[in-house]
């Protein structure tokens, strides 16, 4: 849900930031994502409980919520009181990474609309939206799927951080409770699922160059040859 969240606010953010560089929302954006970055994760995860759970009683403030089993495996997913649950968990966790990817887009945005390959695509006559979102749109992405990669598996980290604050009966409390009691197998069953993760996530992002640069699937198609 956090790398959702991020993904889904911080691409569109970025560019909103990178296409109205001068306007009042993304000054207001950019002056947002600085407190994002600098904020430390408890922190922010604290002050989400003060607002929301004990000023305004809308979120509650800690667990799980209610879970439905489905055999082997249960979820919150499908009660009300666990979606609630969920949100303040997820908000607190991506509010970095959707920070950082926000910023990066944007930066990465204004470098490729300065390109010449897309001087050329204004004098040929392409709308605004074609090159924006067709063109410039597809390079920008392959730095952010990059740092994206990475920053990932930095979620499994702050993970252990936010489900300490929301008392949330995940990994990370599991790893935090077998290392007050030092349980070694657990402790390297979770380093080994870990480090599997971390693997996956840097094969996705390399298959992923080749979806959004096609420079890479013509040199490949010519290595095959």
């Amino acid at each position: 849900m956090a790398a959702g969240l991020s993904l889904v606010l911080g691409i569109p953010l970025g560019i909103l930031t990178a296409l109205r560089p001068n306007s009042l929302s993304a000054q207001s954006l950019q002056f947002l994502s600085l407190v994002g970055i600098s904020l430390p994760t408890f922190v922010t995860g604290i002050l989400l409980i003060l607002i929301f759970s004990v000023w305004l009683g809308w979120l509650p403030s800690f667990g799980r919520g209610g879970v439905i089993d489905i055999g082997w495996w249960s979820t919150g997913f499908l009660t009300i009181s666990g979606l609630k649950a969920l949100i303040l968990p997820s908000v607190m966790l991506c509010l970095f990474q959707l920070t950082l990817i926000m910023r990066l887009v944007r930066a990465e945005m204004v470098e490729v609309l300065r390109t010449d390959y897309i001087k050329f695509a204004k004098a040929r006559g392409l709308t605004n939206r074609s090159i924006h979102f067709r063109h410039a749109l597809k390079n920008t992405l392959i730095p952010v799927i990059t740092i994206f990669g990475l920053q990932l598996g930095g979620l499994i980290a702050f993970a252990i951080v936010t489900e300490t604050v929301f008392q949330w009966p995940g990994m990370g409390a599991l790893f935090i409770q077998a290392v007050s009691f030092g349980d070694v197998p657990v402790m390297a069953a979770y380093l080994v699922l870990v480090s599997l993760i971390f693997v996956i996530i840097n094969t996705t992002v390399d298959l992923l160059y080749a979806v959004l640069d096609p420079r890479l699937r013509v040199d490949s198609a010519r290595s095959a040859h």
